[in-house]
C-alpha cells in the first residue's frame, strides 16, 4: 500500500481537502462581510458586543496586525470595518 492510500482518501477528496484550506483566507473574508452586514441590522446591544467579538478574531484570523485590529474594533464603527473589507476583496 502507498502512502496516498493508507489514510484512507482517495485522491480526489485529498484534492478537495487541500482547497479546503487553500481557500480559508477567502472564506473568513466572506464570513466577515456577512457579520458587518448582520451588524447594520441588528438592535440588540447585547449580540452587538458578540457581533464585534466575533470580528475582532476574524480579523486577528486574517493575520491582520494585534494593534490594527484593535485600532478597527475599539471605536465600533462599521464604516472603517467595510472599507477595510473592501481593501482585501
Amino acid at each position: 500500500m502507498d502512502k496516498k492510500t493508507e489514510k484512507g482518501y482517495s485522491p480526489y477528496q485529498q484534492k478537495v481537502i487541500r482547497n479546503f484550506y487553500e481557500n480559508k483566507d477567502l472564506r473568513l473574508i466572506q464570513k466577515l462581510g456577512e457579520l458587518v452586514s448582520d451588524l447594520y441590522l441588528e438592535t440588540s446591544e447585547k449580540k452587538k458586543d458578540t457581533g464585534w467579538k466575533k470580528i475582532r478574531k476574524m480579523l486577528l484570523d486574517l493575520k491582520v496586525h494585534p494593534n490594527e485590529a484593535e485600532y478597527l474594533t475599539k471605536d465600533k464603527n462599521l464604516a472603517v470595518i467595510s472599507k477595510k473589507l473592501a481593501e482585501m476583496f
